[in-house]
């Protein structure tokens, strides 16, 4: 990938509209959705799963597993998109919406949260995602990882 800060903004805006566009084909699907990520491989190319269970829980075997991806294969980038219930700044009541965590494998890390309502078999975006910079949390592990790994002598040569 390019160290072009250009493309490096373009990549992690594809890969969380590519996460909120998996996310709304499953609520016009079922109503709601189970959590789902997607792994960008050093080529390119996406990989996408579902986790077999929803809520934290469902959320947390992703997490672990793209962990063990980023360490074997060298992941470049990698989201997590889960259905969350927020409460909005100012508002008196949770409201559905959509949270996606996207990740650099230099450590750069997006939490995005995209509020929504179903409305006649519609998913319609109450307003634009609030984007926030958060700490990596599947990269930062995948490097602990790798590096707890590595024999001793390899860190010294």
């Amino acid at each position: 990938m390019s160290k072009d800060p250009h493309a490096k903004r373009f990549e992690i805006q594809r890969l969380v509209e590519r996460s909120l566009d998996l996310a709304r084909h499953a609520l016009l699907q079922q109503g709601s959705f189970l959590p789902g990520f997607i792994a960008v491989q050093p080529n390119g190319m996406y990989d996408i799963g579902v986790a077999a269970q929803g809520g934290s829980e469902g959320s947390n075997l992703l997490i672990t597993r793209l962990r063990q991806k980023a360490t074997a294969e060298h992941l470049r980038a990698a989201a997590v998109y889960r259905d969350v219930r927020v409460r909005p700044r100012g508002a008196s009541e949770d409201v559905d919406a959509i949270q996606v965590v996207a990740e650099f494998a230099s450590g750069e890390s997006l939490n995005v949260f995209q509020v929504y309502r179903l409305d006649n078999e519609k998913v319609v975006f109450e307003e634009d995602p609030e984007v926030e910079q958060v700490p990596s949390v599947i990269f930062a592990e995948a490097a602990r990882i790798a590096a707890a790994g590595r024999r001793w002598w390899e860190f010294w040569t």
